[in-house]
C-alpha cells in the first residue's frame, strides 16, 4: 500500500475517533443507565494516556511518511481527544498539552473554514470534523467564533447532487458520499450545536435510509443503482432486508451478494451498522423506530467482541479481513450504544451488557507499556500503536459514559 493510500485509509476511520459529541441527542437518555465498575478501566486509560502523551511532540502528534514524521492536525486530534477527556471539563482548556495541541490545530484553519494542511483540500472532510470533535471536547469558550466556521464549512460539503449518494459526506465535493465520512460530519456538527431538525439533519436521514438494507425504507422503494464493480463490470445493486449498512449505498467493503434474480445486495457489516445506528440517533430517532429497531435487531445477532462482523466471505480468501478495523469498530460500537441510551443489547443467548463485555475485550488486549495495537490486521492503519491506542481510549471513555 503506498503512503497516499495509508493515510487515506486512515483518515477513514478517523474522525469517528475523535466525536465524543457534547450536546448531542441521547446524550440525556444514558444519566440513570447504570455504569460498569470502573476501577480497571480507570487503571487502563491512566495507562494508555500516559503512553500516548509520551509521544507527543510539544503539543504535537505525527504521521510518518517513509523514515519521517511530520506534525499532523488530523492525528493531533485523534490523540489529543482521550487525553482531554480524562481531565475534568473545566481543566481542559488549561491543560498545557492540550492548549498547545488546539492551537496547532487552529493553526491549520483556513479562511474558507476548513482545517487543510498545504493547497490540496482531499481529506476537507476528515480534517475538518475530525478537528472541531476534538475542540468541542475541548469546549474552550475562546474558541467558538473558530468553531462556528469549521461547522458552517462542513454543511458546504454536503452533497446535493446524484440521488443515490445525496444528502451524505464524502472526503470532498469531488467524491462520492459514504457512510463513514457522513458519521463524522453528522457528530461534528451536532457536537458544534447544530440541532438534530435542520435541514441539513433531514437530507443526511433520507441517505442513512439509502446506505441501509432494509428494502421497507421510504428512500429505498424501488431503487435500483447501477455500480461498476471491478470484477463484476457494470451490475445492479439492490436494498437488503437485514438492516445492516455497508459503506455506501450499494458500495461494501465486506463485498456483494448476488440474488437469484441477478441483482445484488452490498453486505453490510459491524463498523459501519453501528455507524448507522449512532447517526438515525443524531439526526432525531429513536431506538423504537423500525429502522433503527432493525439495525439493532442486526447487530445483536451479530453480537461479539472477538472480530468486526460480516466480513465472512471476504474471508474466504483474506482471512485476516474479519479483524479489519478492529479497534474502529469498538470505537464506533461504543460510541453509538452509549448516544442510543442502551445498557443492554439483545442476542441470541439473551441480553448481554455491552459495557461489561467490551470492556473486557478491550482491556484483555492492552500492551504492557499501555499501548493497543491490531496485531492481526494492520489494515487502515491499526498496526500503528498510535491510532489503535486513541481508538481503545476512545471507546473506554464511552463505556464509562465521560462528556
Amino acid at each position: 500500500m503506498t503512503t497516499m493510500m495509508k493515510q487515506q485509509a486512515f483518515l477513514l476511520g478517523l474522525v469517528m475517533v475523535v466525536v465524543m459529541a457534547t450536546g448531542c441527542e441521547g446524550e440525556k437518555q444514558t444519566k440513570n443507565a447504570k455504569q460498569p465498575a470502573t476501577q480497571e478501566i480507570d487503571a487502563a486509560i491512566a495507562k494508555g494516556v500516559a503512553w500516548l502523551k509520551s509521544k507527543s511532540k510539544d503539543g504535537m502528534w505525527m504521521v510518518k511518511v517513509g523514515d519521517k514524521e511530520f506534525p499532523n492536525p488530523a492525528y493531533t486530534a485523534l490523540a489529543i481527544t482521550p487525553v482531554a477527556l480524562s481531565l475534568p471539563p473545566a481543566e481542559r482548556a488549561q491543560d498545557p498539552t492540550v492548549a498547545k495541541a488546539a492551537a496547532f490545530i487552529l493553526a491549520a484553519l483556513q479562511e474558507d473554514g476548513a482545517i487543510r494542511q498545504g493547497p490540496a483540500s482531499k481529506y476537507d472532510n476528515y480534517f475538518t470534523a475530525c478537528s472541531l470533535m476534538a475542540l468541542s471536547v475541548i469546549n474552550d469558550p475562546a474558541h467558538a467564533a473558530q468553531r462556528k466556521k469549521m461547522s458552517d464549512f462542513l454543511l458546504t460539503l454536503q452533497r446535493q447532487d446524484k440521488a443515490r449518494i445525496k444528502g451524505g459526506f464524502g472526503y470532498n465535493t469531488a467524491k462520492d458520499s459514504d457512510l463513514s465520512n457522513t458519521q463524522f460530519a453528522i457528530e461534528a456538527l451536532r457536537s458544534a450545536g447544530l440541532p438534530e431538525d435542520h435541514p441539513a439533519m433531514e437530507e443526511a436521514r433520507k441517505y442513512l435510509e439509502r446506505a441501509q438494507n432494509r428494502s421497507e425504507n421510504e428512500e429505498n422503494a424501488g431503487k435500483v443503482w447501477e455500480m461498476k464493480v471491478p470484477e463484476l463490470g457494470t451490475v445492479k445493486v439492490v436494498s437488503g432486508n437485514d438492516g445492516s449498512a455497508p459503506y455506501e449505498p450499494g458500495v461494501s467493503k465486506a463485498g456483494l451478494q448476488k440474488l437469484p434474480d441477478g441483482t445484488y445486495v452490498a453486505r453490510g457489516y459491524g463498523s459501519m451498522t453501528y455507524a448507522l445506528l449512532k447517526c438515525y440517533i443524531l439526526v432525531g430517532l429513536d431506538a423504537k423506530d423500525e429502522r433503527v429497531a432493525s439495525a439493532l435487531q442486526w447487530l445483536g445477532d451479530h453480537y461479539t467482541w472477538d472480530l468486526n462482523p460480516g466480513f465472512d466471505e471476504v474471508a474466504k480468501t483474506r482471512p485476516e479481513a474479519p479483524f479489519w478495523a478492529l479497534y474502529y469498530y469498538y470505537m464506533t460500537a461504543a460510541k453509538a450504544l452509549r448516544i442510543a441510551g442502551l445498557q443492554t443489547l439483545d442476542t441470541p443467548d439473551g441480553p448481554r451488557n455491552w459495557r461489561d463485555d467490551l470492556s473486557v475485550a478491550i482491556r484483555k488486549r492492552q500492551a504492557a507499556n499501555g499501548s493497543w495495537t491490531n496485531s492481526k490486521a494492520e489494515r487502515w492503519e491499526e498496526g500503528d500503536p498510535l491510532v489503535a491506542t486513541s481508538y481503545a481510549l476512545i471507546a473506554l471513555h464511552e463505556i464509562k459514559g465521560s462528556k
